[in-house]
């Protein structure tokens, strides 16, 4: 379990601290911003699956499952400590904006696993 929210903490902050430096980019071209914390994030999410699953030894899909629901819940957790106070965004404009996008995360991590248990079998 620890490892799962480790990796998910990792997931977050790499795309936050990005962030950091590309600040005055969200003002001048938000959708440059919003393709490069994409971009960012799926390259750190892959790596870090990959890392994940290389030290999973059983239950591929299982954890293909949990790790992605893990994942979205952390980067939810962080995003209303930490995005939601700074920027002052509502709640649902988050989501519209922003919180939806983490359902990518259960989109990579659950089809690796069951890519697994199936290649293993």
């Amino acid at each position: 379990m620890l490892r799962k929210i480790g990796y998910g903490l990792i997931v977050w902050a790499v795309p936050y601290i990005s962030a950091i430096p590309l600040l005055g980019l969200m003002e001048s071209d938000q959708i440059f911003f919003k393709t490069l914390m994409i971009v960012i994030g799926g390259i750190t999410s892959a790596v870090c699956i990959v890392l994940y699953f290389n030290k999973v030894e059983k239950d591929y899909l299982k954890e293909g499952i949990w790790l992605g629901i893990i994942w979205l819940v952390v980067n939810w957790l962080m995003d209303f400590g930490a995005l939601l106070p700074l920027s002052k965004m509502p709640v649902a404009q988050y989501f519209r904006e922003i919180g939806l996008r983490y359902l990518v995360m259960p989109a990579f991590t659950i089809p690796m696993g069951y890519m697994l248990s199936k290649k293993i079998k």
